[in-house]
């Protein structure tokens, strides 16, 4: 379908206002179709850290989050979370 008919219609319907959560919805049931995941990764500064929790076929998204101090962040299709950031650490020890 050509992307702009899809837009006419979301207007037509007035759900151009949910757009970002269909897109959403959509590309989770693509991945789960097909198998793969999405795989965001946070760290404090620019790193190529991702690469290795990624398979052919995953999508990767980083992110620079100052606010984990040092370390890396990783979730995975939005919901399992590995949190080894000095942040997450700090908040434990105090």
């Amino acid at each position: 379908m050509d992307i702009s008919i899809f837009l006419a219609l979301l207007k037509k319907n007035g759900d151009i206002k949910k757009l970002k959560e269909i897109l959403i919805a959509s590309e989770k049931l693509l991945l789960e179709k097909s198998g793969n995941k999405k795989v965001v990764v946070e760290t404090a500064r620019k790193t190529s850290a991702g690469k290795q929790f990624v398979e052919k076929g995953d999508i990767l998204e980083e992110k620079i989050n100052p606010d984990l101090i040092a370390g890396v962040k990783i979730t995975i299709n939005g919901e399992q979370q590995l949190d080894f950031s000095m942040k997450k650490i700090l908040n434990n020890i105090f």
